[in-house]
């Protein structure tokens, strides 16, 4: 939920817009204000006298000594976490620069790595883009999946089908987001609605949803799908902890109020922060992470992640204390359903854990931006392949699908027969892919699931 606009062009000079004019004028009253403030320089042997150097404020500063501070955040351009220079010279004044004879302070280390930031910032821009292409992809195939099979139709796959939806329409918006406004300063820059309104008569490329509804509302439905899928991924909590501690495997359950906390209830979160947005914080296109508001969506999301752990560590302790001499086939089944879930929950949670650690290093905040993204935009991929290509259910189905078409006739009858007598040979069983279980081994998984997609793969070309 974080993205860098990408800039057209990387400038030295750095062009002062309105809200850029207006940090360096509260930042210059800040430090005139400092200075009346701070008690005079009390130490012996010449100095500097404190001053404003037009962007930063320098204290009184020993003669013969560097100073230095981190760079401000005026500008997109500059890294905060480099740092700004300022030489006394051992007369007790400024360094001056030799070309303009004018007092200097160092910046350049401020955009020194800029045209490395910038393409990292497109590495980022197309993992995204990708990631969330994939995922889509990934979903549809899902859920074409369990509308094919109907024997799969229970509620519990129907709260998967529209965790699928809630994933697929959330990928759909932010990629619609990353080309229309984030690859689009223009946008970004001026008012969204005046920009968009004079690229309708310049340009058909931008999609037409955009140019009706404005950056500003998709941000909004972007916030909205981005509680739907924690919400319902809360819903698949709350199902398996009722189905299987509650209610003690009874079968049928109303649905009607998991469709009001999965697609109803983010709805709340969302409208709350528009309007707070609009009202207290309306920059362009809303796209600015430097406010406390964004808590109104990503509070709740916590308290759902939290909530569904709480649920999914309870179901475990029940089904391993309470069901180990008593109905055993069925808590191995319904222990099955949980594995998948206990395993999606942190790995969809921990970005909200670690978001606020960025780490200060240009390095390690590398790395973090390259895990953070994956976590992010890979997350219906991630979702499908647990809940729907790990499952035992549907490989077996497909199995029975693939001999009933006769679908062994074909071309395919090579690549499936080689990689059923490889899965005998290695004495993988079907469905043994799962990643709790204490026999798994990853080179096992992987062969699985490639012998999956062989079938899958096969299926599709036969019908």
């Amino acid at each position: 939920f974080f993205f860098q606009t990408l800039p057209s062009q990387v400038s030295p000079v750095v062009t002062q817009k309105v809200e850029e004019r207006k940090k360096i004028i509260n930042g210059q009253y800040k430090c005139f204000e400092k200075m009346n403030r701070d008690q005079p320089y009390n130490k012996s042997g010449p100095y500097c006298n404190r001053t404003w150097d037009g962007w930063l404020c320098w204290d009184d500063t020993p003669a013969g000594t560097y100073t230095s501070q981190n760079c401000p955040n005026y500008f997109p351009d500059f890294d905060s976490t480099e740092k700004v220079t300022k030489y006394c010279d051992e007369t007790g004044n400024w360094f001056r620069h030799p070309e303009t004879n004018r007092t200097w302070s160092n910046y350049t280390l401020c955009i020194a790595h800029t045209k490395d930031k910038l393409k990292m910032a497109y590495i980022l821009y197309y993992m995204a883009i990708v990631g969330h292409a994939l995922s889509i992809v990934s979903l549809l195939i899902s859920l074409a999946i369990f509308f094919y099979f109907r024997s799969l139709s229970c509620q519990r796959i129907t709260l998967h089908k529209n965790l699928f939806c809630s994933y697929v329409l959330n990928s759909a918006f932010t990629i619609v987001n990353l080309i229309t406004v984030v690859n689009n300063p223009k946008v970004v820059q001026r008012n969204p609605v005046r920009a968009l309104t004079s690229t309708i008569l310049t340009s058909s490329l931008l999609l037409p949803v955009l140019l009706v509804i404005g950056c500003k509302v998709l941000h909004f439905f972007h916030m909205y799908m981005l509680g739907c899928n924690y919400f319902w991924m809360l819903c698949e909590g709350i199902y398996l902890h009722t189905l299987i501690v509650v209610a003690v495997f009874a079968e049928e359950q109303h649905l009607h109020w998991y469709y009001l906390l999965g697609w109803g209830f983010p709805l709340v979160p969302a409208s709350i922060h528009a309007v707070a947005r609009k009202k207290y914080f309306d920059d362009n296109c809303w796209m600015s992470v430097d406010t406390h508001l964004l808590y109104v969506v990503h509070g709740p999301i916590m308290a759902a992640l939290l909530v569904n752990l709480f649920f999914l560590l309870n179901i475990v302790r029940v089904l391993v204390t309470k069901l180990r001499d008593t109905h055993r086939a069925e808590s191995n089944m319904y222990m099955k359903a949980v594995r998948a879930t206990l395993i999606l929950v942190p790995l969809l949670g921990i970005q909200f854990v670690i978001f606020p650690w960025r780490p200060e290093n240009r390095l390690a905040g590398e790395i973090y931006d390259y895990i953070m993204h994956i976590l992010m935009n890979y997350q219906g991929l991630l979702v499908a392949t647990i809940f729907c290509f790990f499952n035992g259910e549907v490989s077996r189905l497909s199995n029975i699908l693939i001999i009933h078409k006769g679908i062994f006739h074909s071309n395919c009858d090579i690549i499936y027969y080689g990689s059923l007598f490889l899965s005998r040979n290695k004495k993988i069983k079907q469905g043994n892919c799962n990643f709790l279980s204490h026999n798994s081994d990853f080179f096992i998984c992987i062969f699985s699931l490639y012998q999956n997609l062989l079938r899958f793969v096969c299926l599709y070309l036969y019908l």
